[in-house]
């Protein structure tokens, strides 16, 4: 299965990377015997193949492994090497890319870009966006056949915070202690399979690609016979292929070298099926010195990380202080909301309760209208009994009955316009408040764009002083290789120069002035 491929063959590699070292994975065999297969696998999670198990357990080990004194960062590049040109899978546009050497970064390819990754997630998307891009036709032998060599690196620095000899180590970064800087790397390498032009049908430009492909790896036989032939070679044919020249680290240098041999059971693929178990035969007599990318106190990418990101981090700490969290603002307009329904609700109710005033009031003017009508005609038809001379004391205690009644009803109604008055004066300060709650709404709104907008800009400038301190760095490590150059010429012309001088006097005098010359680091 492939977990158990995965287990018993490359998770060694695997944490050799993780503790620092740097680490290769090499599928080799014949075209249609599954290297591609094995190194990615499938989307179904038992399917999956080396590098998805190689990315998941790196992220489970920084996962369980950072804190506050130790840090992690991982990077991934993707290239392919195709007809002897070498281009960024990732970056399409970057091809015939350039392979340097540097002592302090050894063998690595100019011009190629590097991602940085925080999850498995963001690693198969960087392998979906390659194997889009990577060359692949269809022949006899495999309906997908890689017409490429590819390359999966991953990089993985981890920077310790370390305290002093002999005291307790420090929680604290930023306390008095030593940093300790491992860089480890990892590379998994699917070759393009061998092929017989015979036995694939290949023709026109499938035939022109077998032979780049049978070139490339022809050299990567030759440089494995070199490295274990009983007679020690003073020169190793690195620099025949582009393949053998990207692996020379992990072919008798500094790494841990797994090679994988993906044989067919078929029976017409015999032949091709023992020479890759002879050419693995062989690789494995290879010696290599692999040893940890440590080094202490070093300025590192990650540590240059470290600082940018503690720096803009601060920057940014000092202007959160005066804004407001998104979610206060999505309360503040809720609110707003709110209030603009309650204070309409408030005027709708306000104007429901002055036409019932003003109804009620109409009403009081009526009663009292046929309440002096009534009173009236008493008035009226007491004064002619009087006169008639009957009922004189009757009409005084009806006068009596009539202004009490009058009275009482009265002052019922000036109780209930007092009751009308509170309500509106009520209503009327509640829309008071309403109006001053809308206006500091607005304004908490007009300050939130304005920070918001003063943040944004300050985006602009860090995103332009990242960018600034990229090509600061780009421009520093020209400055060296140039340096190392000079450096170089410089020692060639020493040689020269006292080469060439004849008389011993002259020699002499020459050396003299050739050590008064002070020497250049490279």
């Amino acid at each position: 299965t492939q977990a158990s491929v995965y287990n018993n063959t490359a998770r060694g590699a695997v944490v050799s990377a993780l503790s620092g070292y740097n680490a290769s994975i090499i599928a080799y065999g014949q075209t249609g015997t599954g290297k591609t297969y094995t190194m990615e696998g499938e989307a179904e999670a038992k399917l999956r193949g080396i590098i998805p198990r190689a990315t998941e357990e790196i992220f489970g080990h920084i996962e369980g492994a950072v804190s506050s004194r130790k840090k992690f960062l991982v990077r991934a590049s993707y290239l392919q090497i195709y007809n002897e040109v070498i281009s960024d899978l990732l970056k399409p546009d970057r091809t015939n890319l350039a392979i340097r050497e540097d002592k302090r970064r050894g063998v690595f390819v100019e011009g190629l870009s590097e991602w940085v990754v925080r999850s498995p997630k963001e690693v198969y998307g960087l392998m979906q966006r390659g194997a889009m891009t990577r060359a692949t036709a269809s022949t006899k032998m495999n309906e997908m056949s890689s017409r490429s060599h590819a390359v999966f690196i991953v990089i993985a620095e981890q920077l310790e915070y370390m305290s002093a000899e002999g005291e307790a180590p420090h929680s604290d970064p930023n306390g008095p202690a030593s940093q300790a800087f491992k860089v480890g790397k990892l590379n998994l390498v699917d070759l393009a399979g061998s092929e017989r032009v015979r036995l694939t049908g290949a023709t026109g430009r499938r035939l022109e690609e077998s032979k780049k492909i049978n070139q490339s790896l022809s050299a990567l036989g030759n440089v494995i016979a070199a490295l274990t032939d009983a007679k020690p070679r003073h020169h190793i044919p690195y620099r025949d292929s582009k393949l053998t020249r990207i692996l020379e680290d992990s072919l008798g240098g500094n790494c841990k070298t797994t090679m994988m041999a993906v044989v067919s059971p078929a029976l017409e693929s015999f032949a091709e099926s023992l020479s890759t178990l002879k050419f693995a035969n062989r690789a494995k007599n290879i010696q290599n010195e692999a040893r940890v990318n440590e080094d202490l106190d070093q300025r590192g990418l990650l540590r240059k990380y470290e600082q940018e990101i503690k720096k803009l981090r601060g920057e940014l700490e000092n202007k959160s202080r005066e804004i407001l969290d998104k979610r206060k603002v999505l309360q503040l307009e809720e609110l707003r909301r709110r209030a603009e329904a309650d204070k309409v609700a408030a005027l709708s109710a306000l104007e429901e309760r002055s036409r019932e005033f003003m109804r009620e009031k109409q009403e009081k003017r009526q009663l009292e209208h046929r309440l002096h009508s009534m009173s009236s005609q008493l008035l009226g038809g007491n004064a002619l009994g009087a006169h008639n001379g009957e009922g004189v004391e009757a009409s005084s205690a009806f006068r009596t009955a009539l202004r009490t009644e009058h009275a009482k009803i009265e002052k019922e109604w000036g109780k209930k316009m007092e009751e009308l008055e509170k309500e509106r004066e009520r209503l009327e300060e509640d829309k008071a408040q309403v109006d001053r709650y809308k206006q500091l709404l607005i304004k908490q709104r007009d300050i939130m764009i304005a920070l918001t907008t003063r943040l944004n800009e300050r985006d602009d400038t860090i995103q332009h002083l990242q960018e600034e301190l990229d090509a600061y760095d780009a421009h520093q490590q020209r400055m060296e290789d140039v340096l190392d150059q000079k450096t170089a010429a410089l020692i060639r012309l020493q040689k020269v120069a006292l080469e060439h001088a004849g008389a011993p006097e002259l020699r002499a005098r020459l050396a003299a002035a050739l050590a008064e010359v002070p020497e250049v680091e490279a």
